[in-house]
């Protein structure tokens, strides 16, 4: 029987065990000296994530993307440079082939046809174009949400579109999240834990130095238990491109 390991070892890095956000993906793009110029937020909701993309570069073009009656989109002030487009769920309105990259911040635990949506990511995505983010493992119900996601069921949803999954970090872990949730006031008391290494991390980070373990197999344990996990997906070049 596959393990885990065995199945994700290709794509869980070994050089910190550290618990990141989707925006952790978002620094090593654009920091890159290859950096797009031209970013897709797919489920963009009031828009916050263009101004973190124009801190790395103020004449970069953000293109936010959502379904019409998302609660969270309903929130972004018309006006301004940076532009929303709606869409069906599905059906991404750009031409194939020429988006460098999409951007998807815990996005896909709300949309209705993943599989799809990963077909028209993987179409309208360029050759060697990135596509990064965060989705959930274990996380309760919240704003019409549908899925939870293994990190091995996503890799599988990903290579199906035609895509690989390159890396995969965990984010919080799946107890905090939990009782985030559960506790009146977890909001409060949990909330810090976004910006600092959580609980059960924190614990799984002492297991790790206590045995002396590959830092990859303890960012294995940490996805295990992620409450949420972020990830770096490319579309594959092919010959001739």
């Amino acid at each position: 029987m596959a393990t885990l390991w065995d199945l994700l070892k290709d794509c869980i890095p070994d050089d910190h065990a550290r618990q990141v956000t989707s925006r952790y993906y978002v620094d090593q793009v654009m920091d890159a000296p290859d950096a797009p110029g031209t970013v897709v937020d797919l489920g963009c909701g009031k828009g916050a994530s263009a101004a973190h993309f124009k801190r790395f570069d103020p004449k970069v073009r953000w293109v936010g993307v959502d379904i019409p009656d998302s609660p969270e989109a309903r929130q972004h002030l018309p006006g301004g440079d940076d532009p929303v487009v709606h869409f069906d769920g599905v059906r991404l309105p750009f031409r194939s082939g020429g988006v460098p990259l999409i951007y998807s911040h815990q996005v896909f635990e709300h949309v209705l046809r993943p599989r799809e949506l990963l077909a028209e990511i993987a179409r309208v995505l360029r050759p060697g174009g990135v596509f990064i983010g965060s989705t959930s493992q274990f996380e309760p119900y919240h704003s019409y949400s549908l899925w939870n996601y293994t990190p091995y069921g996503f890799r599988v949803l990903v290579e199906e579109a035609g895509l690989v999954l390159e890396e995969i970090r965990p984010s919080l872990d799946g107890v905090t999240l939990l009782m985030r949730s559960y506790r009146a006031d977890g909001k409060a008391v949990y909330g810090r834990y976004w910006s600092e290494e959580s609980p059960l991390n924190s614990e799984i980070e002492e297991w790790g130095r206590r045995t002396r373990r590959q830092t990859a197999l303890v960012n294995l344990r940490k996805l295990t238990y992620c409450g949420q996990f972020a990830f770096r997906v490319v579309k594959p070049v092919t010959p001739g491109h």
